[in-house]
């Protein structure tokens, strides 16, 4: 393992026995869910994405990742289709150690937002959809339509995910791209309800019930830029609550705290503009896009132990390649 990866790897081990500290049944995993994780990372900045390479490449490279033997492409694909559950439970877990390490991990105050990514292959338009007539086997049939605020309507998957000011990710979830926003919201935040306040996010997450929701089931208030103009009196209450300076001083952070977020993820796995996704249907897709996620924390991880630059990119990919 190179040696500037050791104390990360070591951080990563510390993390994942504070998740794990209760004994499970069954078999004990032959390859350790850190080792596979930077196994996983390391391949999607690579681009391969195929697992009987990903396994070409474990029977030449599998001491660099602690591994006492390369993992076949069998045991590579279940463990891949197996992520999102780990992950999900993984990635508030890690944001919660990190704030022992550094402050800048903090996220009392956070910020959501959804990105929409193309679906490997070509278009379902929505009238042979609706027709279900598949015009090409490229297709990928479990995508849906959505609207981006800067590309117009894509074909694709939706990345939701909740950032600190700092740009660090702390939680994130996978739909197809025509889910609503709001209605990801108390997946997104019951992970966080012990260390998160406030999220600010902007008009996809305009639902007055959804947010009396959050706010009574894990007290973290909902930040929006302006209120309701019907005078229900939940709608009354919370016109009061955003009516402040302070309010719109806060959601001024917004857009240079979360949009980079998926910007970043963009530039390290080449989803950048039209760019498609390298795998097909949900379950894939939702492994790969929480994995892309996933890497930005553990970078920035990286990053604070080092003392570079919070968000550079540079150093953690010349460490594992």
């Amino acid at each position: 393992m190179p040696e500037s990866i050791q104390p990360l790897y070591l951080w990563l081990q510390q993390c994942c026995h504070q998740q794990d500290s209760k004994p499970k049944r069954g078999r004990p995993l032959v390859h350790g869910h850190v080792p596979m994780l930077l196994f996983f990372i390391t391949m999607a900045l690579k681009r391969i994405h195929a697992f009987k390479t990903m396994a070409d490449y474990a029977k030449v490279h599998y001491r660099r990742f602690g591994f006492q033997a390369p993992p076949s492409r069998k045991t590579l694909r279940r463990r891949f289709l197996a992520l999102p559950a780990f992950l999900q439970r993984f990635m508030p877990s890690l944001a919660q150690e990190a704030i022992l390490l550094d402050e800048r991990f903090l996220f009392r105050t956070a910020f959501a937002d959804k990105s929409i990514f193309r679906a490997l292959g070509g278009l379902w338009h929505k009238k042979h959809k609706s027709q279900g007539v598949v015009p090409h086997a490229s297709i990928d049939t479990e995508a849906s339509w959505g609207k981006s605020p800067y590309h117009g309507w894509r074909f694709g998957y939706g990345l939701h995910v909740v950032a600190n000011r700092f740009r660090f990710p702390v939680m994130a979830t996978v739909t197809t791209a025509s889910a609503k926003d709001y209605h990801q919201l108390l997946t997104l935040l019951s992970p966080l309800a012990a260390a998160c306040l406030l999220v600010v996010v902007d008009a996809g997450y305009r639902s007055i019930a959804v947010i009396m929701r959050v706010w009574k089931q894990l007290r973290i208030f909902v930040l929006l830029r302006s209120g309701f103009a019907e005078k229900s009196a939940n709608k009354a209450w919370y016109n009061r609550m955003i009516a402040s300076v302070w309010a719109a001083f806060v959601y001024r952070w917004r857009k240079p705290s979360i949009e980079p977020v998926f910007s970043i993820i963009k530039e390290l796995f080449a989803l950048e503009r039209e760019h498609q996704l390298p795998y097909r249907g949900l379950v894939k897709v939702e492994a790969y896009l929480l994995l892309a996620t996933v890497s930005l924390q553990v970078l920035m991880v990286f990053n604070s132990i080092h003392q570079h630059p919070l968000q550079a990119t540079k150093p953690f990919r010349l460490a594992l390649d």
